[in-house]
């Protein structure tokens, strides 16, 4: 009698079934996927139009664009920030590097509006094979882009 008595302590202790455990990490990991995907599509979501267009300009570049300010720091500029994968080193071809950029403040212009922000940042990646990635950041200020006649002024 006493080891069936301690047999339905056992049973009742609070152990939970296999399946449970298994449906249980199941929907934590849907729940997390789906999390993951809405916070994803509503930061990225404005910024589609210029993706696309750097797309369309630039093929294989896989551009990423993503802008605003820093929460942190209030007092920090706001950026829009345009990351290209590139097939050739961004360090030796300045000329080509100067074109691109010049084509990609215009379509930023054209499809994000420049005047919103106080820096345009790129970023060109060549990544290499079995090799580290080469990286080139270029910055802009929006104002000197302004006085150079790149940028329209007001034009959001």
């Amino acid at each position: 009698m006493a080891d069936r008595l301690q047999a339905e302590i056992t049973d009742a202790s609070g152990r939970v079934s296999g399946r449970w455990v298994a449906c249980g990490i199941l929907c934590l990991g849907l729940i997390s996927t789906t999390t993951l995907w809405i916070y994803t599509d509503r930061h990225t979501a404005p910024f589609l139009p210029l993706r696309d267009a750097i797309h369309d300009e630039f093929p294989s570049s896989a551009p990423q664009v993503e802008g605003g300010q820093r929460k942190i720091h209030r007092g920090s500029p706001r950026i829009l920030r345009v990351t290209l994968r590139v097939s050739w080193d961004p360090h030796e071809r300045d000329e080509e590097v100067a074109d691109m950029l010049n084509r990609l403040v215009e379509l930023a212009d054209r499809h994000q509006g420049l005047t919103g922000y106080d820096q345009f940042d790129v970023h060109l990646v060549w990544f290499r094979p079995e090799q580290k990635a080469v990286s080139r950041h270029e910055q802009r200020t929006v104002k000197a882009l302004i006085e150079a006649g790149q940028v329209r002024p007001g034009a959001d």
